[in-house]
């Protein structure tokens, strides 16, 4: 694949298309009042600009007419009516620029359901009408949850039964998962070399997550190992910390990946699910290490099957009651199928041709804190399995730091300022001594299926 030095070709961020995220952007309503304001201060000013006309006729047809007082006064009056009139014309036109920028945000409101590509449109509608319960009785998908959660957790009940089944059982056995999400997994921690860039950017985002994927080796050329999670912890100049957890997507296409490892199948079916997964698993075991305070704040970067178990970590109330979560940015994620919750700022960037967004089988709902971006499909190859991939993704990501779209931006200084400065080394005084780190997590599910044909997904492809 052609592009740059960090993979994918340069992406102009003026051809994305940005919706929700009405707490970082202008508000439209308030262009709507200032607009009606300006409306009525034109029509005043016309009307001032009518009465000092008619006072100059006035003072002009008096008795005092063709005196200098009089000369004096019909000057000064013209003068203040081509002020007024000005000002009348002045005001007119902030008004229509206003009203066309309010007009141009819903525009872009608009245009982001009517660039959905017709894959992700189809499947959306396919797995809104096979994972909706009551579909053949007619009733509408979403009412007993995200379809795309409702059929996940369905598929995932019938894997764990099929090897105790007559006659299915031999069959299935050596292809079904062979634990649940709640059994322990094997956690191993490796400190690495702390990273050299602006954990703050989007850029960065897309950058750790190629990394956490495989598809690209840490700055100074350390692999990251399959069945892994990335962990930073950045000093503020306050002495509080921010830590970033990057979370991967699919790398086993198997069932249960015989290697042990914790993204295949079995953590998509989880994680979709909603419930207890091995990913959640490793990530709780990660945050417990940092040993969090007062003051501290979380953010998360996740690409496609990493987005599934993050999001589903936002719904646990005990674990945002033990981790401050500032903010997620998600690559390729699906938070249609997941309650955000208001006090936690979400990026979500996907592609017009990418299906996995649409697999929760509920259409976006734009939210005050949650931004969506839509890209349009990259040059060269635009089929579903390159829109997804986290190297295309990650071009995209750092085409957003160019951005001037205001909800881009407003998320952006958010995350400037829970994140912080991002170099390594001391972030002033109050973190004298204190240095920038960083660590791999990986994660060994003990319990597989003993012999199977397993393919594994290209590092740097879809999942």
């Amino acid at each position: 694949m052609s592009g740059d030095g960090a993979g994918g070709a340069a992406r102009d961020p003026s051809t994305f298309t940005v919706t929700g995220g009405e707490a970082f952007r202008v508000n439209t309503a308030a262009l709507e009042e200032a607009a009606a304001s300006l409306a009525a201060a034109a029509s005043f000013a016309d009307a001032l600009a009518a009465r000092l006309e008619s006072a100059r006729g006035a003072a002009w047809r008096g008795a005092c007419a063709g005196s200098p007082a009089a000369a004096a006064f019909d000057s000064r009056a013209a003068e203040l009516v081509g002020q007024t009139m000005r000002a009348a014309l002045d005001l007119r036109g902030a008004k229509e620029a206003v009203a066309a920028a309010e007009a141009g945000y819903l525009a872009a409101e608009g245009r982001a359901a009517a660039r959905t590509g017709i894959l992700p449109w189809a499947t959306g509608t396919l797995v809104a009408g096979l994972g909706s319960p009551g579909s053949l009785l007619g009733i509408p998908p979403g009412t007993f949850g995200p379809p795309g959660r409702t059929g996940a957790a369905a598929v995932r009940a019938l894997a764990s039964v099929m090897p105790a089944l007559p006659l299915v059982g031999p069959w299935a056995a050596p292809w079904a998962p062979a634990a649940t999400g709640r059994d322990p997994i094997g956690v191993t921690r490796t400190e690495v070399a702390a990273g050299s860039t602006d954990a703050s950017t989007f850029a960065y985002a897309g950058e750790s997550l190629r990394q956490a994927q495989g598809a690209a080796p840490l700055e100074d050329g350390t692999p990251v190992p399959p069945s892994s999670l990335l962990v930073e912890r950045i000093p503020r100049g306050d002495g509080s910390t921010a830590v970033v957890v990057t979370v991967p997507g699919t790398q086993s296409w198997s069932p249960d990946d015989p290697g042990g490892g914790i993204f295949d199948i079995e953590g998509n079916l989880d994680g979709m699910a909603g419930g207890d997964s091995h990913a959640r698993q490793l990530i709780e075991h990660a945050l417990a290490d940092q040993k969090l305070g007062a003051g501290d704040s979380l953010v998360f970067n996740a690409h496609s099957q990493g987005s599934l178990h993050v999001l589903g970590l936002l719904e646990d109330e005990d674990f945002r009651s033990r981790y401050p979560v500032a903010a997620v940015t998600l690559l390729g994620g699906v938070p249609s199928g997941f309650r955000v919750p208001d006090d936690v700022a979400v990026l979500a960037v996907s592609n017009e041709n990418d299906v996995v967004p649409s697999l929760s089988g509920m259409r976006p709902v734009p939210q005050p804190n949650v931004v969506g971006v839509r890209t349009p499909p990259a040059g060269g190859d635009s089929g579903p399995i390159a829109a997804h991939d986290v190297t295309r993704y990650a071009a995209d990501a750092r085409a957003l730091d160019a951005s001037q779209e205001p909800s881009v931006r407003g998320y952006a200084l958010m995350l400037g300022a829970t994140i912080g400065t991002g170099v390594v080394g001391v972030a002033g005084a109050a973190g004298a001594g204190r240095r920038r780190e960083r660590f791999i997590y990986t994660g060994t599910d003990p319990k597989v299926p003993q012999a199977r044909w397993a393919p594994r997904a290209p590092s740097s492809g879809p999942g």
